[in-house]
């Protein structure tokens, strides 16, 4: 008791003090723009209310609907020091957003006859195999069923190119932290590299991921997003902030859910949910700021560097929630994909977070505010981009402010999306 006594003390202090600094610091000028189809103008006035208040400070929101791009807004600064503004063509990090597009780049490989999700990933990748691993199949290692947490030799990102047999080795010598299949626990980092192994090992053409993206996703449909940042498009990157440790702790105060995940991560280094989060070294310093270098960002991590315009994660799911075709009728997968990109694998405790998630084959998933389950995934820092086939939705919401929120519960975005869903029927309505 007396510990939650002084974190409240400590919140208020350091609240109040944040607020004092607030009042002697220069207002920059509001930023907000975009296109919005007029059944959506409650959407746009609620954006902006947020970038006017504050509690929106650098972001973008994006909706597809039957494929067609019904809401793309923006507002707050891209870079507060440099005061450069929010853009249309203003990239960010979709941190694990980056799995769901993943989930459907390997979907397509299945579709397209290379890989099985019921076949052992050892198939494919022989030396996967060792240390028992033989049983566990692709669809158990996309579920986050195999146990494969965390690394005991840890890579760092630089070794993704420098040192690929450093990487290779230390995955495939991995043992699992449960029998495969027996529980599911969110492999928060190790999900990247191994995907990332998998798709090199598969792809005829012997293409890194973020080859294979460009040239048969994002080229092909106009998808603005990568799944590295060229080096030369950084100059469109959003620089990160992260959350204030007041904020973090408040939030873990007052929600039992990110409660128990901070506690864990706090005090218990050994603890699941801190092991999965240093398998990559550079993220085990305690700051995400690395995350602004662009030497670092020009690295393949299936598991959370997806870059891109909050359009562009929209349009993927845009796209597979209009039957898998866009507005030219180009196909991007077939409808029996789809559906099992779609379909909920496991539903109970998340061993590694200690809450209740539901899982499917490199997707998560949640209900719209109608109770209607969308699919696709979640990122840290308030990311969102998901689907959703009943309405024929796809959405994304990016911001580089980034909060504590990672499960689509982030207070910016669900005021967007009530908004949203308040707002589709009128849209139907007027014959969208």
């Amino acid at each position: 008791m007396g510990f939650i006594k002084q974190s409240v003390t400590f919140c208020c202090l350091i609240v109040l003090l944040t607020y004092i600094k607030s009042l002697f610091e220069p207002k920059l000028p509001l930023v907000f723009d975009g296109y919005y189809h007029p059944a959506f103008k409650n959407v746009a006035d609620k954006f902006r209310e947020n970038v006017e208040s504050g509690k929106e400070r650098g972001g973008a929101f994006a909706v597809y609907h039957k494929g067609r791009l019904v809401v793309d807004i923006w507002g707050g600064y891209a870079d507060l020091e440099a005061q450069r503004p929010w853009q249309k063509d203003t990239m960010t990090l979709g941190f694990s957003n980056t799995k769901g597009i993943a989930a459907v780049m390997i979907a397509k490989m299945v579709e397209n006859g290379l890989l099985n999700y019921k076949d052992p990933v050892a198939k494919y990748w022989p030396e996967f195999a060792q240390n028992s691993k033989g049983n566990i199949t692709l669809e158990l290692l996309m579920s986050h069923q195999a146990g494969l947490i965390y690394l005991d030799e840890p890579i760092g990102i630089f070794d993704i190119s420098a040192n690929p047999e450093k990487v290779e080795k230390s995955l495939s010598a991995q043992k699992t932290v449960w029998p495969a299949g027996s529980a599911h626990g969110y492999h928060s980092l190790t999900y990247g590299p191994y995907v990332d192994t998998l798709i090199r090992k598969v792809d005829p053409k012997k293409r890194s991921t973020d080859k294979y993206f460009i040239e048969d996703f994002a080229k092909p449909f106009d998808i603005d997003m990568y799944m590295a940042t060229p080096r030369e498009e950084y100059y469109r990157v959003a620089r990160l902030y992260e959350n204030p440790i007041w904020k973090a702790l408040l939030i873990a105060l007052t929600d039992s859910r990110y409660g128990s995940i901070f506690v864990k991560f706090a005090t218990d280094p050994k603890s699941l949910v801190a092991t999965a989060a240093t398998a990559v070294t550079e993220f085990a310093q305690g700051s995400s700021q690395f995350l602004n270098n662009p030497y670092v960002r020009e690295h393949v991590l299936s598991c959370c560097f997806g870059t891109g315009t909050a359009r562009g994660f929209a349009k993927v799911y845009g796209i597979l929630s209009n039957g898998g075709v866009d507005v030219n009728n180009k196909r991007l997968l077939s409808e029996k994909t789809i559906e099992i990109l779609a379909t909920p694998l496991v539903s109970s405790e998340d061993v590694t977070l200690g809450v209740e998630t539901t899982v499917g084959r490199g997707t998560v998933f949640k209900d719209n505010p109608r109770g209607e389950p969308m699919f696709g995934h979640c990122g840290n820092g308030g990311q969102v981009a998901m689907g959703d086939l009943k309405n024929n939705i796809g959405i994304s919401y990016l911001t580089n402010h980034m909060s504590t929120y990672g499960f689509g519960d982030d207070p910016r975005y669900v005021d967007l999306e009530n908004e949203l869903y308040k707002s589709l029927d009128n849209y139907i309505a007027r014959g969208g």
